[in-house]
């Protein structure tokens, strides 16, 4: 019984040690010159950080990524372990809370979107022993501004320590997985480490939106071999054109558009790039 009851006590001072110690940063591990690849449905998904800032004001951390954010920083990261996407148009969608415990949800979007911490658990990642967080992402029903039992789950994440996201699912389609990545100058899995940060794409690119089939808002990417005129329009199954995300000047390299059918139907719909000579035009789903 002493034997049994010390190997509790063991095992209970080295969990509390090793929640103490852990940094919950880790789990959105952000320096300049990470990069991540993830293999989907469409074409490969690649992401890399290319600067940072502070905020003065509250020591918030600004990350800035290519493709870029049409809007700016592509997330806000603050002093209570909280991530915000594209933050200068507010704290619109509140995406993690690192710190987050099993079982603990939080407001990702005011009345349309909650997330909970459905598990925590010991995996390999690129063979290295870590721990995961699976992070749910529910619908809220309309009138609820709270999760409920009547949310509905449409799709989870898995964010892995030392590593960031390493998979989204839903359980119908082809998974997002990652690849491989680099971290802080280390190397794990498939990645391109020969990778220029300033290498310039040789054409126009259009990809494919993320995430497809979406509700309401997905992401839109494009890439530009030179400064150019580029508009984006998006058209409805029968041709009519029913939203220019984009009429403006872009620098050359990546950059990305959100676009919100909050108030559109669901069905087949087409976006479009269009450059001085270049004309390109992939199809989205809409899902409510």
């Amino acid at each position: 019984m002493k034997q049994k009851c010390l190997l509790m006590l063991i095992f209970g001072l080295t969990f509390s040690l090793k929640a103490q110690s852990e940094d919950p940063y880790q789990y959105f591990p952000a320096n300049v010159g990470d990069r991540w690849e993830y293999t989907h449905a469409g074409p490969d998904i690649i992401y890399t950080v290319i600067r940072d800032s502070i905020d003065q004001k509250d020591s918030s951390r600004f990350i800035f990524y290519n493709p870029s954010s049409n809007y700016g920083a592509s997330y806000r990261v603050d002093k209570h372990y909280n991530v915000f996407m594209d933050p200068q148009l507010g704290s619109w969608w509140h995406l993690y809370k690192l710190d987050a415990k099993v079982g603990e949800s939080w407001v990702a979007v005011a009345k349309r979107w909650a997330e909970k911490v459905i598990d925590i658990s010991q995996a390999y990642v690129f063979g290295k022993l870590t721990t995961v967080k699976t992070i749910g992402f529910y619908r809220l029903t309309n009138g609820d501004t709270v999760l409920t039992e009547n949310s509905q789950m449409y799709f989870w994440q898995k964010l892995a320590y030392g590593f960031g996201m390493i998979s989204e699912e839903n359980g119908a389609e082809q998974p997002t997985l990652l690849r491989g990545c680099r971290i802080n100058g280390v190397v794990y899995g498939t990645v391109d480490v020969k990778e220029n940060l300033n290498e310039l794409p040789s054409d126009f690119k259009l990809y494919q939106n993320y995430p497809n089939p979406f509700n309401p808002t997905t992401t839109i990417t494009f890439s530009l071999p030179k400064y150019s005129h580029v508009i984006i329009k998006v058209f409805d199954v029968l041709g009519r054109e029913i939203k220019i995300l984009a009429d403006d000047y872009f620098e050359a390299g990546g950059h990305k558009i959100e676009f919100s059918a909050g108030n559109l139907s669901s069905g087949i719909y087409f976006y479009q790039l269009i450059t001085n000579n270049s004309r390109r035009t992939m199809k989205m789903i809409l899902q409510k």
